[in-house]
């Protein structure tokens, strides 16, 4: 994996269609552009709901153990309560066991989960002011790496099994001492590297990361947005509503990206065409791809819901 190198945002100028597309197909392997393009089919959408989520934030799914494991906040984003909780659902939707990581327990605590993702056996959670890792296959803690900051966001590791994670920072207009607009790696030598580290960020949450550099997404603006392994950095694609948040990518090389503001699921086309998939949802979260069974999940942050859509 090529290192990512620290640098202070400049100001983003705007970004040309050649130059987002060509940053776009920079982020996909030769084997993923080969594919066609995966659409959505929104004409049979499951919806989830009134099964005990609180909060659920993101979602990742693990294709060895054939379940969705969703981020419940259960509280304030940022409130260090040590009730939050992680569920196991089937890919139907069917609950499995409601709080598989139950962060009341001394040895499992969980804040405000929000990001998930899997790395052989390991189960990374961005956490409040922290990330914290466990057993995929049985939940168990294998330990937590303190991060500066406090609203942890997502979390994505690298080929080496170094993590990378977001921190959205303060409220808009809200400065914080404490919490900053930020991405850091995290290295296996108890190292923190900070990749970036500034309001030009606007809230980084949803995060891909590549041997490229990484693509994020901008939760106090409307963008997704890239930093190669050089250091530059691009607007990706402008979506047509604020506060977006999950960030995906999809077989074939296009993007999935959630937005609050335009309560709509969106997928980014690697021609720069922004589309979307899913409207009229509340709070739109978490992004997790399952080809296995072809279908896109999302959560419904506010609403405690998990929307499943299927591919095609």
């Amino acid at each position: 994996t090529m290192p990512i190198h620290s640098y202070s945002v400049a100001p983003r100028a705007a970004a040309a269609p050649a130059i987002a597309i060509a940053i776009l197909l920079a982020f996909e392997p030769a084997a993923a552009r080969a594919q066609q393009p995966v659409s959505v089919n929104s004409s049979s959408v499951v919806t989830i709901a009134g099964v005990g989520f609180s909060s659920p934030e993101n979602l990742v799914y693990d294709p060895q153990s054939n379940v969705y494991l969703v981020s419940n906040i259960n509280g304030g984003a940022r409130a260090r309560d040590a009730n939050g909780f992680i569920s196991r659902v089937s890919p139907d939707g069917k609950i499995l066991q409601l709080k598989w990581i139950d962060g009341s327990h001394a040895a499992t605590r969980l804040d405000g989960p929000k990001g998930l993702a899997i790395h052989g056996d390991t189960l990374a959670v961005a956490d409040v002011g922290a990330v914290r890792f466990f057993d995929r296959r049985t939940g168990a803690a294998l330990g937590v790496r303190t991060v500066p900051g406090q609203l942890m966001n997502d979390v994505a590791f690298a080929a080496d099994g170094s993590v990378y994670v977001t921190d959205t920072g303060p409220d808009a207009g809200k400065p914080d001492s404490a919490d900053h607009d930020a991405i850091y790696r995290l290295y296996h030598d108890g190292r923190t590297a900070t990749i970036a580290k500034s309001p030009s960020l606007m809230g980084p949450d949803g995060l891909i990361v590549s041997d490229s550099g990484i693509l994020y997404a901008t939760f106090k603006g409307r963008s997704v947005e890239a930093i190669s392994s050089s250091g530059t950095h691009r607007v990706v694609a402008t979506l047509p509503g604020k506060q977006v948040d999950g960030l995906r990518q999809l077989p074939g090389g296009s993007y999935i990206a959630t937005s609050w503001g335009a309560r709509t699921v969106y997928r980014i086309e690697p021609d720069g065409k922004v589309q979307a998939v899913l409207t009229g949802i509340t709070s739109p979260a978490g992004v997790a791809c399952d080809t296995t069974h072809d279908k896109l999940a999302i959560t419904s942050m506010q609403d405690n819901k998990l929307y499943l859509l299927p591919l095609r």
